[in-house]
């Protein structure tokens, strides 16, 4: 997965999210929902890789690194990979009304 696809996606799960909590707490009668009107910061702690393939032509792709890998696979590929992390964080609100 690519850094931004990462980022767009975690953004988006969590306004659902805290919209799903919305409508439960308001249509179960548990009070008015999500609503106190500040925004929220969000911290990014991700490790990401790059990796440049002889083969492919692909070069400096930068991926969320994968945490779990099962499976082999034989390969002659030359792969050339480093791994960093990038720390960030946003301010996200969600108007829920």
């Amino acid at each position: 997965m690519e850094l931004k696809e990462f980022i767009a996606q975690t953004i988006i799960q969590i306004t659902d999210g805290l919209r799903d909590g919305h409508d439960y707490v308001s249509q179960n009668g548990y009070g008015d929902g999500i609503n106190d009107g500040f925004s929220k910061e969000v911290s990014f702690d991700i490790a990401v890789s790059s990796n440049e393939e002889e083969s492919s032509g692909v070069k400096g792709r930068i991926s969320v690194a994968n945490i779990l890998s099962t499976g082999a696979q034989e390969t002659s590929k030359s792969i050339s990979s480093n791994v960093s992390r990038i720390q960030f964080k946003i301010s996200l609100h969600v108007k829920t009304h």
